[in-house]
């Protein structure tokens, strides 16, 4: 059995003091985490308006033309940056607000029950940061892949009219009708010269 021994000395208004910080820090933390988890809400939103707004420049039409495997991976980044966001979202809401429990009648019932929120408002918390990395880094990476994969390559329809060329790109299923006359020539090039 250990016995605590008292240290030398007197007690002072400062010691004191400090004491009763420590009361109030240990029972306001479950609100402190709560405050914090809400402005970490606020700043999930903030950062998911950013990251839409970097999949809206990035956009569909520079995945389309990336080849499919790479297109189809691109995707699988952005449908993990949306999930990862909203499941932050729910993270640092739920941990900001708590859940509705059963009501507790006792000192010791109520204190196990607020230590209780806090640790799972604390691990929410942790949660929502780790997703909100989770997210960004997703949208990083297809935002990454649209810019630094080659594009498929597009075939072009070269007409040439003595000197002069003109080219075409072969797109999308594009229908040309064309009028020419003894002195042009077409053909189809995975280049423009």
């Amino acid at each position: 059995m250990i016995r605590l021994r008292p240290l030398p000395g007197q007690v002072t208004a400062v010691d004191r003091e400090w004491q009763a910080r420590a009361r109030r820090l240990t029972l306001d933390s479950l609100y402190d985490i709560r405050a914090v988890a809400g402005r970490w809400a606020a700043t999930i939103g903030s950062l998911t308006g950013l990251l839409s707004l970097v999949a809206l420049v990035a956009g569909p039409r520079t995945a389309d033309q990336l080849p499919l495997g790479w297109r189809i991976l691109a995707g699988i980044c952005v449908l993990i940056a949306i999930f990862c966001a909203g499941y932050a979202t729910w993270c640092a809401a739920e941990a900001a607000q708590g859940s509705i429990r059963s009501t507790l009648s006792t000192a010791a019932r109520v204190r196990e029950g607020f230590q209780e929120q806090e640790h799972d408002a604390a691990k929410l918390l942790r949660r929502a940061r780790f997703l909100v990395v989770a997210a960004m880094g997703a949208l990083v990476v297809a935002v990454a892949l649209s810019w630094f994969v080659p594009k498929e390559g597009t075939d072009y329809l070269v007409i040439k009219h003595g000197t002069e060329v003109s080219c075409v790109p072969l797109k999308d299923g594009l229908a040309l009708s064309l009028a020419l006359d003894e002195k042009s020539t077409v053909t189809v090039a995975k280049k423009c010269p």
